[in-house]
């Protein structure tokens, strides 16, 4: 068994949620942050479990499907700005 750790994101305000797998170009909405963590974690594994019955090319191409760079770089941005402004006293 071969693990990968992915890179998946989760934003929205209110009830208006989303989820996003960069890895694997799956996205999900949701209620709340849970209820999208549930989705996007269930849509992963379903994936998997179709990928690896498929022929060995299929799986690789499946396996190495990334979001376009132009929505990573968003996710990216947007992790940066987080950091680099978020308080340190526990305020929003």
């Amino acid at each position: 068994m071969v693990r990968k750790i992915l890179s998946c994101y989760a934003r929205g305000a209110g009830d208006a949620w989303e989820g996003i797998c960069l890895d694997l170009d799956i996205a999900v909405q949701g209620d709340s942050l849970g209820d999208v963590r549930e989705k996007l974690s269930e849509a992963i594994k379903s994936y998997f479990e179709y990928v690896v019955t498929l022929p060995e090319e299929e799986q690789k191409r499946l396996l190495s499907r990334r979001v376009p760079w132009h929505v990573r770089s968003k996710y990216v941005i947007g992790a940066v700005i987080t950091m680099l402004f978020r308080r340190s006293d526990g305020g929003e």
